[in-house]
């Protein structure tokens, strides 16, 4: 379960029917019902997140109660385990007792009624009404969001609305959570067969070091201090303030902090009919995960005391600003949500200023531990570098940061340069479990993917500051890897890359496997070519090796093998890569064999691993067809979609979400696919004709960043315009 495979498709032998989205149209808050995801079902599943891309929440079915909350960069390290991203001591631990019982010790579905639940994507909020109890009960209404002003701070209002008189109480709490039952990973040879997800993917842990909670005569303080499982640093300090109506009838307060939790308990006599508003303000920080100074320990009472209408205005308006780039498409509404969703989840898991890659999941679980692959670099950097370059610039930022390691990783498995790990945790280190230990020890195309990634910023921004500064080192350290890396084999004349595991990660062992030599080659030109725009001399050894590096390519067929040798059983696998998007030239009669062979497979056996189905309409959009874009299109996400909240799994069958690689990977397909632009001298380029879907009519590529100027990308049945910025955010 720590490998993937890219075109799995043999891995899913359902094909399901493609999802009949929009068949209700939300409403809400924000005026476009495209960025408005819903349910009125109670016990909905899967449970979405919202996120500022520094603290990501799981929002409960009833909005309130325990429920995981993610940090970006904030990992333990359990003994004989591997590192973990953690969930924080919970900081939403509120409940409310009617007279009868606690709200949320109600059965999933009982005594709930008129339930809505609404995402609202254009403010990352969250709300949630329901009435409890029925006629003789309670409505109500919660609202979440973590602040993208000010990263550190997380909100809840909660409402309460009796149809009774009756004593209620309402408690609230910082909590901290119980340590997990842990398997040893670092040690364990074999993965059992019937292990599932949940069974290894639990968070991290933090230990409690301090609690406070002290009342006030205009609320209640809370605050906790814990550090990671396993790690003295850093100290996660948390705060939290309650608020709640000076004229609450005959109200006592009652607060506590003991073991792991700090508390407070507000009863008082609730009148028939009249609402009551509460508000919970929290604030979490460390020194060391962001860029931000630590928060005074003060931080969540001055925010509460502006307000809940001022911090979620101010949040309103962070979000506004992040969504003057938008992906806009016409002719298919439902497949307009979708879009915006993934972006929405990918802006979520991300920030500028952290160094920090993203998760698979983002930063809705612990899935995959919370560790960071090559999916940052090659699945869900691309779009974010031409929609927010500087959310990208700490994706970027965090490689050149942890090129240290990279290269004590290199140096211990006895190469040059850096060897940059399979799993890294936050400070780059190898993290791979023991059970798969052969991809931390030879898929090393990640290498590769990272060079790549770096010279892709570039291209971009143009910033030759940045490079010569931060992305060169990185690019050329990586490329001194691949010369200790190859060897020479002189009776072919060619060098070759052994002993490697594939992108299609079930062949292990393989020689001059396909994506591995030719990323190998890109990275050592790569290199070269960043040399001469810094006007430093190359390695001459950078060209000598890649012109001889050996592609596994078959001149009798013309197009490309898995990897030297490879039975035709494999065709497909890995191959399509190769066009989009390492860009290798070849012949347009190599392009289409590759692709139909990755075609075929995944119409025989469905939809393996999403990273893999969304990326092969990229291609087929380059070969001019239609008819095969059109036929991808509904299998590169609508099997993927889980729930109302449009959570990505990572296979139609499995309940791994949200898979925000996915999401990356879907958006390929719009914005290099269906454009057809790719990175260039010149920021972006024209690399062949664009062609939408026959379910879209136009797709805008709404004020996205061309080294530094804002660019509008049209495509209609005009053809595409690259044209300067007239977008507005959306009403």
């Amino acid at each position: 379960m720590a490998t993937r495979s890219i075109l799995a498709v043999l891995l899913s032998t359902s094909v399901l029917p493609v999802l009949a989205l929009g068949a209700q149209e939300p409403t809400g808050a924000s005026g476009d019902s495209a960025f408005l995801l819903a349910t009125d079902n109670s016990q909905r599943s899967p449970s979405p997140f919202v996120g500022n891309g520094r603290i990501g929440i799981v929002v409960p079915p009833l909005g309130i109660g325990a429920s995981s909350t993610f940090m970006a960069g904030l990992y333990e390290h359990g003994r004989d385990d591997v590192p973990r991203i953690v969930a924080l001591p919970d900081w939403n631990a509120i409940d409310v007792f009617d007279g009868s019982g606690w709200l949320t010790a109600t059965p999933a579905g009982a005594a709930i009624g008129s339930y809505r639940q609404v995402v609202d994507m254009k403010t990352g909020t969250a709300r949630t009404q329901f009435n409890w109890n029925g006629a003789s009960g309670t409505t109500v209404l919660v609202e979440t969001f973590a602040s993208r002003a000010d990263p550190r701070i997380t909100a809840i209002q909660l409402t309460l609305t009796p149809r009774l008189d009756r004593r209620m109480r309402v408690r609230f709490a910082l909590a901290g959570r119980p340590p997990p039952r842990r398997l040893p990973l670092a040690k364990l040879d074999q993965a059992p067969p019937d292990w599932k997800p949940d069974d290894i993917w639990y968070p991290g842990h933090m230990r409690i070091r301090s609690r406070r909670a002290a009342a006030r005569s205009d609320g209640a303080h809370l605050a906790l201090t814990s550090v990671p499982d396993g790690r003295t640093a850093p100290l996660l300090r948390q705060t939290a303030f309650t608020r709640w109506p000076r004229e609450l009838p005959n109200a006592t307060v009652r607060t506590k902090a003991a073991g792991d939790t700090a508390l407070v308990e507000i009863a008082f006599d609730a009148a028939k009919g009249r609402s009551y508003q509460f508000l919970h303000v929290a604030t979490a920080d460390t020194a060391g995960v962001s860029e931000r100074a630590p928060s005074p320990v003060g931080d969540a009472a001055a925010a509460a005391r502006h307000g809940f209408d001022v911090l979620a205005a101010a949040n309103q308006r962070a979000w506004a600003r992040r969504w003057q780039t938008d992906i806009r498409i016409e002719g298919d509404t439902a497949l307009q949500r979708v879009v915006r969703s993934m972006l929405f989840y990918l802006l979520s898991s991300a920030d500028s200023g952290t160094a920090i890659g993203i998760p698979p999941m983002g930063l809705s679980s612990g899935g995959y531990y919370g560790h960071i692959f090559w999916d940052s670099d090659t699945w869900m950097f691309p779009p974010l570098l031409l929609t927010h370059p500087d959310i990208a610039h700490s994706m970027v930022a965090f490689r050149t940061r942890t090129l240290p390691a990279a290269r004590a990783n290199a140096r211990m498995n006895g190469y040059r340069g850096a060897m940059y790990p399979w799993e890294a945790d936050e400070v780059g280190t190898e993290t791979t479990p023991r059970f798969a230990i052969q991809n931390a020890r030879s898929e090393v195309h990640v290498n590769g993917d990272v060079a790549l990634a770096q010279w892709q910023y570039y291209l971009a921004t143009g910033d030759s500051t940045w490079l010569a500064r931060d992305g060169y080192p990185v690019i050329q350290a990586t490329a001194e890897f691949w010369l200790s890396r190859t060897t020479f084999d002189s009776a072919a004349g060619k060098f070759r890359i052994r002993d490697v595991v594939s992108v299609s990660e079930g062949l292990i062992g393989v020689t001059d496997d396909a994506y591995t030599n030719a990323v190998a080659r890109k990275n050592l030109e790569i290199a070269a070519a960043a040399s001469r725009r810094l006007g430093v001399r190359p390695d001459p050894r950078w060209m000598g090796v890649a012109s001889k590096l050996h592609l596994p390519y078959d001149s009798a067929s013309q197009f490309f093998r898995t990897y030297e040798g490879a039975p035709d059983s494999t065709l497909g696998w890995v191959t399509p890569l190769l066009a989009y998007p390492l860009g290798i030239p070849m012949s347009p009669r190599a392009k289409r064999a590759q692709l139909e062979q990755a075609f075929a497979r995944l119409l025989e056996a469905g939809p393996g691993a999403m990273m893999g189905s969304t990326i092969l309409a990229v291609g087929a959009a380059e070969l001019n067809d239609r008819r095969m874009v059109d036929t991808l299109l509904p299998h590169s996400y609508a099997q993927h979609l889980k729930g109302p909240f449009l959570m990505l799994s990572e296979t139609p069958t499995n309940d791994a979400v949200n898979f925000v690689t996915g999401a990356g990977g879907f958006l390929q397909q719009v914005i290099f696919g269906w454009t057809g632009l790719r990175f260039g001298d010149d920021g972006i380029e024209p690399a062949f004709p664009p062609l939408l879907p026959s379910r879209v009519t136009r797709l805008v590529l709404c004020n996205i960043s061309i080294k530094g100027k804002r660019h509008d990308v049209i495509v209609d049945s005009a053809g595409r315009r690259v044209v300067p910025a007239e977008c507005r955010a959306a009403a």
